[in-house]
């Protein structure tokens, strides 16, 4: 899927930009849940 999002900042300005999903892994096992839980970059 793909998009557009909207939001409002601190300034109460009007913000947007693209936004992305996608499947990474079909895994659900442990290591595949290790693996990507941990915090964005």
């Amino acid at each position: 899927m793909a998009g557009q999002w909207i939001g409002f900042g601190k300034d109460f300005d009007v913000n947007n930009g693209p936004w992305e999903s996608r499947l990474a892994d079909r895994s659900t096992g442990r290591s595949a849940l290790e693996r990507y839980s941990r915090p964005p970059e």
